[in-house]
C-alpha cells in the first residue's frame, strides 16, 4: 500500500503513459522526485522539523506575532487556501516528493491532510506547545476510517500507476499488478494468487485473517519486495514468514505480538524493518534474530513506550539508521552508543535529560534528532562524535550554552529553534560557529 499511495498521489498530476518502456520511465521519474531536496528551484523539507525552518525563513517577527494573536483554529483556517495551497502546489505534495513520502510513510496520504498537520504543528511550534503529531496523525486516520465502508476494501495498482478498486477488474490487467492493498478482510480471497507478478502488499484492519493460511498464500509471490501489516492486532506471527525471502521491507504496526518468529533470520535481503506501536515487543528475542541479516541496514522501533534497549543491540554493526521516537528514554542506551555503523539517530520526543556519550562510542554517527526532550545544558558531549554533521534539538528546554562549544566547529548543522536562548547566547553561538548553518 505504500508504494501505490505514493505512486497514486504522483499519478494525479501526470497524464497516463503506455507501454512498458513509458510505464518503467514513470516508476524511475517518482523514485527520482522524492530523492530530490529541490523541484522547479524550490527547496523541499525533508521532515515536519524542516517544515518550521522553511517557514520561518518566510515570515519576519512583525508576521509571527500576527499568526500568535491568532486561535489554532482561526489559523488553519485562514491557512487552509492560502500557505496551505503553497504547500500543497510548491512542496510537489500532489506531484510527489520527499515530503510527501515522509508523511505516506506515516499512513498519511492526502495532501490536504499533510498540509493541516504543516500549519497544525507550526501554530503550536510558535506558541511552544506540544506539537502531539500522533495525536493528528491518528485523527487523519480515524476520520477515513469513518468514513469508509464496512465491506472490504480492494485496491491495486498497475506498472502504468492506473488503480482498480475490485478484483474482477483487476484481473483483467493481473500481469501488470504489482501492487495490492487489503482492508476489512476475514479471508484473503484466493484470486490474488493470479497476480503474478505483485511487488507489495498492504494488509490493514483484518484481525479475523489466518495468518497461516494467509503467508501460506503470499508465499506464492516469487517478487515481492513490501509487505506491511497496520492495525490488526495479531499477537503471534507463523514461522512460514520466514519463507518471504524476497522481502526488502517488513513492517509491522499496531500489533499485541511479544515476539516475531524464529524463521525472519531467513530474510536475508531484508534493508529496513519497522515494528511500531507494539508495546509488548520482547527486543532482546527481536535483536538476536535481526543480527545475522547482513543486508539491513535500517530498524524503526517508534512509539512502542520504550524505556531500554537490550546492550545486545551493539551487535548489529550493519545498521545505519535506528529510529527511537515516541518513546520514554530518560538516556541513550548504552547498547545504541555501542553502535560502531550508525550513522543517524532518531530519538524525537523522549524524556531525555543527558547524552553522556564518551569519546569513541558512536564513532560513525552522522546525524542525530533529540527533539522534544529535557534538555536544560546543550548537551556538549556531542563534541566526542567526530564524524557528526547534523543535530536537531527544537523545543527541548536548552537555557545553558557550555562555554567549549566551539568543539562543534565542524558541524554543518545545528537547529536550537524553540530553546529559552538569550540574544546574547544566540550572538556567541553564531560568532563560534560561523561555519555551522543555524537556527536559532
Amino acid at each position: 500500500m505504500k508504494e501505490y499511495i505514493k505512486l497514486l498521489i504522483f499519478c494525479l498530476s501526470i497524464v497516463s503513459l503506455k507501454g512498458q518502456t513509458q510505464n518503467d520511465s514513470a516508476q524511475a521519474y517518482y523514485a527520482h522526485r522524492i530523492s530530490l531536496d529541490s523541484i522547479n528551484g524550490i527547496y523541499i523539507p525533508k521532515d515536519l522539523n524542516d517544515c518550521f525552518v522553511q517557514l520561518d525563513s518566510f515570515w519576519n517577527d512583525s508576521t509571527k506575532n500576527v499568526i500568535l494573536s491568532w486561535t489554532e483554529k482561526e489559523f488553519t483556517s485562514k491557512s487552509h487556501f492560502g500557505i496551505g495551497l503553497w504547500i500543497r502546489n510548491n512542496w510537489s505534495l500532489w506531484g510527489g516528493s520527499r515530503l510527501g513520502d515522509y508523511f505516506i510513510k506515516k499512513k498519511i496520504y492526502h495532501p490536504d491532510d499533510m498540509s493541516g498537520i504543516i500549519i497544525t504543528s507550526y501554530h503550536r511550534y510558535l506558541r511552544n506547545e506540544p506539537i502531539k503529531l500522533n495525536k493528528q496523525i491518528k485523527f487523519y486516520h480515524e476520520y477515513w476510517e469513518a468514513n469508509q465502508k464496512d465491506s472490504p476494501e480492494f485496491e491495486a495498482t498497475t506498472r502504468n500507476k492506473k488503480t482498480y478498486n475490485s478484483i474482477d477488474s483487476a484481473l483483467a490487467k493481473k500481469e501488470n499488478i504489482i501492487e495490492i492493498s487489503l482492508t476489512n478482510y476475514s479471508k484473503l480471497p484466493k484470486e490474488i494468487k493470479k497476480f503474478h507478478n505483485l511487488k507489495s502488499i498492504s494488509i490493514e484492519k483484518c484481525p479475523e485473517l489466518n495468518l497461516t493460511k494467509t503467508i501460506a498464500l503470499i508465499s506464492y509471490f516469487q517478487h515481492l519486495e513490501e509487505l506491511s501489516f497496520f492495525e490488526n492486532g495479531f499477537e503471534k506471527y507463523p514461522q512460514t514468514l520466514g519463507s518471504l525471502s524476497s522481502l526488502k521491507d517488513l513492517w509491522i504496526d499496531s500489533d499485541s505480538l511479544k515476539y516475531l518468529p524464529n524463521s525472519i533470520r531467513d530474510l536475508i535481503n531484508l534493508k529496513s524493518i519497522s515494528v511500531t506501536e507494539c508495546p509488548n515487543l520482547n527486543l532482546d528475542s527481536l535483536i538476536s534474530q535481526l543480527t545475522p541479516l547482513d543486508s539491513l541496514k535500517e530498524i524503526w522501533l517508534e512509539g512502542n513506550n520504550l524505556v531500554s534497549i537490550p546492550q545486545s543491540i551493539n551487535q548489529l554493526n550493519q545498521i545505519e539508521d535506528l529510529w527511537l521516537s515516541n518513546n520514554s528514554f530518560k538516556e541513550i542506551p548504552i547498547g545504541v552508543k555501542q553502535m560502531q555503523n550508525l550513522k543517524y539517530l532518531g530519538l524525537f520526543d523522549n524524556n531525555i535529560d543527558s547524552l553522556n556519550i564518551a569519546k569513541g562510542e558512536l564513532p560513525n554517527l552522522e546525524n542525530i534528532n533529540l527533539c522534544y526532550n529535557n534538555f536544560n545544558v546543550f548537551p556538549i558531549e556531542l563534541v566526542n562524535l567526530k564524524n557528526l554533521k547534523r543535530v536537531t534539538i527544537w523545543h527541548s528546554e536548552i537555557s545553558i550554552i557550555p562555554s567549549n562549544i566551539d568543539g562543534l566547529k565542524n558541524l554543518e548543522y545545528l537547529n536550537l529553534t524553540g530553546n529559552n536562548l538569550s540574544e546574547e547566547q544566540k550572538h556567541q553561538l553564531r560568532n563560534v560557529l560561523n561555519k555551522t548553518e543555524l537556527k536559532l
